[in-house]
């Protein structure tokens, strides 16, 4: 079918307008916050910074939380960037978007460590403690630890259903739901785009030298790695997958609910239509871009 009118031409300026690569990793981590800087930031009833304790000393983290008296659900979230790009205040619009649409939901954004620096498994380590800590801290934060779950869009989205799998059973069950965002649940190898539908040129996509930044050695056939591989997903947490329609992560994202949904494990399955990797902030540009931020936070509510 190709992308709705209004979303292409809106993905015809922004191609135009990127920046070129950065030849470093610290140039490309000012080109992607320089990229993310523009996006709108709805407002949130609260939002308080916040410091975590991690494994290796303190995470920079960020509450966002609806006024409520009352304990709320709450999700501990994982930026994407390719694990190597990204923070708390690059990706504040993108949180931002997700707590106006899911409502009574609370959402802590996380800093963890990022490679080349610190690869696997550090920044999952950070995961796991951060989920911990907050659930740890769920009445001085206002949340309600039973209906606390962990999320992530893209890179972060593999950390979150990486930290769901080593969380499996603990806390009384673990996380109470995971949001994996057009997630990487398989890296084995980066996978192939297909030939554009609308001759929209991304370039290359660098995934290959991500991925070996991250894994620095580790096996991808590692389920901490590829949670697509997990040999048995019973017991793991409910997940809300959402995907985008041109997203070359899509098909292992759609392989990965299934295989929760054959073990038993309620996931829901939100299609990004006509959109791409890296929809969640462009919701003020495209009116089908909001659409499925909305569809992201009635799906989050449903659940939770």
């Amino acid at each position: 079918m190709g992308r709705d009118p209004e979303y292409l031409a809106f993905m015809r300026r922004r191609l135009a307008a990127a920046a070129p690569p950065g030849r470093t990793i610290a140039d490309a981590r000012r080109r992607h916050a320089a990229d993310l800087a523009p996006l709108p930031r709805p407002g949130v009833a609260v939002v308080e910074d916040l410091t975590l304790r991690g494994p290796a000393g303190p995470l920079p983290a960020r509450l966002y939380r609806p006024a409520s008296a009352r304990p709320v659900p709450g999700l501990v979230y994982f930026h994407g960037g390719g694990w190597t790009l990204g923070d708390v205040e690059s990706y504040d619009p993108v949180v931002r978007a997700l707590a106006a649409a899911a409502g009574e939901v609370a959402w802590v954004s996380v800093d963890y460590r990022r490679p080349p620096e610190h690869p696997f498994p550090a920044p999952l380590d950070d995961a796991v403690a951060a989920y911990e800590q907050v659930t740890a801290r769920a009445a001085e934060l206002g949340l309600d630890p039973a209906r606390t779950g962990v999320a992530g869009d893209s890179a972060g989205g593999q950390l979150a259903a990486a930290a769901a799998l080593r969380l499996r059973g603990r806390h009384g069950g673990g996380p109470a739901l995971q949001v994996l965002l057009y997630p990487a649940v398989d890296l084995r190898a980066a996978p192939a785009a297909a030939p554009d539908p609308d001759g929209l040129d991304f370039g290359p996509s660098g995934l290959d030298r991500i991925l070996r930044l991250y894994l620095a050695g580790a096996d991808p056939a590692r389920p901490e790695v590829s949670p697509l591989l997990v040999p048995d997903p019973a017991g793991l947490a409910p997940a809300v997958v959402a995907t985008a329609e041109y997203d070359p992560l899509r098909p292992q994202a759609e392989a990965y609910a299934a295989r929760l949904r054959a073990a038993g494990v309620p996931a829901a399955l939100v299609t990004g239509t006509g959109l791409d990797h890296g929809f969640l902030g462009w919701g003020s540009y495209a009116r089908r871009a909001a659409e499925a931020v909305a569809e992201i936070g009635a799906a989050v509510r449903a659940a939770l």
